[in-house]
This record gives structure tokens, C-alpha cells and sequence, in this order.
């Protein structure tokens, strides 16, 4: 079963997340944290809750097209709690026209066992030299 487990964060860390970002998908987006999530992406304020993350994202892909490649590097699971550590390597594609750009992030999950699927729980992530 735990195995099973580490595989459905490795999806929702590699596949689903890249795959809403890239789409700019907010309900998607909303959906893969619970309810009292913290989003603690790098240079902006903390957000609080599923409104407010959606929010916080939104504004991040508000001049940039987004498209992300993640990487788990370690995934761990205790019963209904579990962690993914892992990379991303971004291209950033300004909305304006101007010269895209590639960023490296290191990032940090805990996730929460709901209803039988992952939710990210608590998030956070920064900047990292290519």
C-alpha cells in the first residue's frame, strides 16, 4: 500500500501540479490543496487556504506562461501524512513578448491523505542557481 501511495504523490508532484500550472487551470489548481493549506512560494506573502493559494497563483501566472518540469527526489510516507522533496526546472515565458527564462526550484510538500487522495498541505519552495 505504501508503495501505491508514494506513486499517487509522485503524480500529483511530476504530473498533476506541472499539468495545472501549465494549463493555468485555478480550479485544478484549488483542487490539489486542503482546505487550511499554506502556500509559501519565494518573495511573495504567505497564503492561507484554497481561495486565498488560487488567488496567489493567479497573480503569478498573470504575466507569465508557466511550464514546469518537477522531479521527486524523496517521497516518504507515515500513514495519512507524507512529504515529497524534489526540483523544478521552469521556463518562464513573459505574457509581454519579451525574452523567456529558465529558474530552478528546490521544493518542499507535506501532504494529507483525504478521501484516498493527496492533498498538499503545506508547500514551499526557492530559488535555486541553474
Amino acid at each position: 500500500m505504501k508503495s501505491s501511495d508514494k506513486e499517487k504523490i509522485r503524480s500529483v508532484f511530476e504530473e498533476v501540479y506541472a499539468a495545472n500550472v501549465k494549463s493555468e487551470d485555478l480550479c485544478g489548481y484549488g483542487e490539489m490543496y486542503t482546505e487550511d493549506a499554506l502556500w509559501m512560494a519565494p518573495n511573495v506573502a504567505d497564503r492561507v487556504g484554497i481561495n486565498d493559494i488560487v488567488e496567489g497563483f493567479s497573480e503569478q501566472i498573470a504575466n507569465n506562461k508557466i511550464d514546469p518540469i518537477f522531479t521527486a527526489e524523496e517521497i516518504e510516507v507515515i500513514g495519512d501524512f507524507g512529504y515529497v522533496l524534489g526540483i523544478s526546472i521552469a521556463t518562464i515565458h513573459p505574457k509581454d513578448g519579451s525574452p523567456s527564462k529558465l529558474v530552478k526550484f528546490r521544493a518542499l510538500w507535506l501532504m494529507k491523505k483525504q478521501d484516498n487522495n493527496w492533498k498538499i498541505s503545506r508547500q514551499i519552495w526557492n530559488n535555486k542557481p541553474l
